[in-house]
């Protein structure tokens, strides 16, 4: 059965949580660089290892999944947001930069630096198309590179605050959470075409949606604000169901008959079944956010 691995952003650790019995099995505690806090925020495979954007400690984390450990630690810059890698390389996102840096793996430095938008708080890959895509909060845009000519760089805008964008599974959409952080609007579900960007539909979504998940038909939207989860149609343009959880969601995360939702309010990993709702929960790290199934 797999394993859920979670980014406890304030108990700088990384809780693995095994589905099947739906308990804690083990932490992954992270070592400062200069004694400070790390904050992991965002999470990413590659290959047999983890990697983990430390917002507190503006570092990258390597961890050694098989050994339950720490493998290693490089200093990034300021504020680490996000991570993913295409090849050997991690492209991590910097909040305070407003940068993309790109990292190589094999010789372990840092080679590149791309300009993004203002802000930047999520990363995605579409592997077939070989575009990175960041959603950029403070200038409410995103920004895509192209993987291979990483001069090539389109800047879009977007509604209020995006908190995330995914690539849709067919390739054919971009969905964007659009937060509406610190406002009294609800926040929205933007669908867009990733053949001329143009908006195709905007779906009202909870109070402060921050995360999501895709998966055939259905995005599921953790709503901060509210204590809910959202089950939006992207095909269908329409909100299907709203499930409350409580405290404040953040990470989400969908398995077969159930999602997996991190609460950063009460510090508990909570999962329910999308049909009945019926609801359990344990306790984790500080402040769940990132999350990864392998």
């Amino acid at each position: 059965m797999s394993c859920l691995y979670i980014c406890n952003t304030s108990s700088d650790c990384i809780s693995k949580v095994n589905l099947e019995n739906f308990k804690e099995e083990s932490k992954i505690t992270l070592t400062p660089i200069n004694f400070g806090k790390i904050g992991p925020h965002g999470i990413c495979k590659y290959n047999e290892r983890l990697l983990t954007a430390n917002s507190y400690g503006n570092s990258l984390s390597i961890l050694n999944i098989k050994e339950n450990r720490e493998e290693n630690s490089f200093f990034i810059g300021a504020h680490c947001n996000d991570i993913v890698v295409y090849k050997d390389y991690a492209f991590i996102i910097c909040g305070e930069l407003n940068n993309v840096i790109v990292f190589d793996l094999i010789k372990n430095k840092v080679v590149e630096e791309i300009p993004c938008g203002n802000l930047p708080h999520s990363i995605a890959l579409n592997k077939e198309k070989k575009l990175l895509m960041i959603s950029n909060m403070e200038n409410d845009s995103i920004t895509l590179i192209d993987c291979e000519n990483r001069e090539n760089v389109k800047n879009i805008k977007v509604g209020c605050y995006p908190t995330k964008a995914l690539f849709s599974n067919d390739g054919q959409h971009i969905i964007v959470c659009e937060s509406n952080l610190g406002s009294d609007f609800k926040g929205s579900i933007s669908i867009l075409s990733s053949k001329n960007y143009k908006l195709l539909y905007r779906i009202t979504a909870g109070n402060s949606p921050v995360d999501m998940f895709l998966e055939g038909n259905n995005c599921y939207v953790s709503n901060f604000g509210d204590g809910t989860v959202s089950i939006i149609d992207i095909y269908y343009y329409e909100e299907i169901k709203k499930i409350n959880l409580g405290g404040m969601p953040r990470g989400i995360v969908k398995v077969e008959d159930y999602i997996y939702v991190g609460d950063n309010y009460n510090n508990l990993l909570i999962k329910t079944n999308i049909e009945s709702e019926i609801k359990k929960s344990i306790p984790i790290g500080g402040e769940p956010t990132g999350m990864i199934l392998v």
